[in-house]
């Protein structure tokens, strides 16, 4: 193997490196896939460009790409002289890290936010209802109990996404060139 082809599969070993990366923070390799592409590149690319190194379809390409975009890893950029979509994304794999694990555990929070309320509002139904037997009573109140330690998890859980999203937690785990 010549040093362009060494080269070569170095390049093929980070991209699946990458991608594997999304795939343990619970995200498609294809993410991952599409960061080292465009990393490489050193540029912009376009969609067309993207589809074509991956070999997905334009349509699934645009819908990674319109993920990774909610996902604050991509964005959209003017490139002058084209009238096609440009992508970048982020470079700091620090803020990679950040974006898709508080995206994931805001969707957890939100979601489970609104079940425990729900549930809280149908154990106060049985509560407070007078046919109620005192021993169903009982048990919706321990119900109701351990409901609002969920919310105190949940709260837990969005109070480290916010540690996370304002960065202050380089101020307890220093990112190694800051140190």
């Amino acid at each position: 193997m010549n040093s362009e082809e060494k080269l070569e599969s170095i390049n093929n070993r980070i991209i699946e490196q990458i991608a594997e990366n999304m795939k343990s923070y619970g995200f498609p390799s294809t993410i991952g896939r599409i960061i080292a592409l465009i990393y490489d590149e050193g540029k912009p690319l376009d969609l067309d460009t993207l589809a074509e190194k991956t070999g997905m379809s334009k349509t699934r390409m645009s819908q990674v790409l319109r993920e990774m975009v909610r996902l604050n890893i991509a964005e959209k950029t003017f490139v002058k002289g084209s009238r096609k979509d440009f992508y970048t994304v982020e470079r700091d794999y620090y803020q990679i890290f950040i974006s898709l694990f508080t995206s994931n555990w805001k969707e957890v929070i939100t979601r489970n936010y609104h079940i425990e309320h729900k549930i809280q509002h149908d154990l106060n139904e049985i509560i407070e209802n007078d046919q109620t037997s005192d021993d169903i009573k009982e048990e919706a109140k321990t119900y109701l109990e351990d409901s609002y330690k969920s919310l105190e998890y949940y709260d837990w859980i969005r109070r480290l996404v916010d540690f996370l999203e304002s960065q202050e937690i380089f101020k307890h785990v220093p990112k190694v060139k800051d140190q």
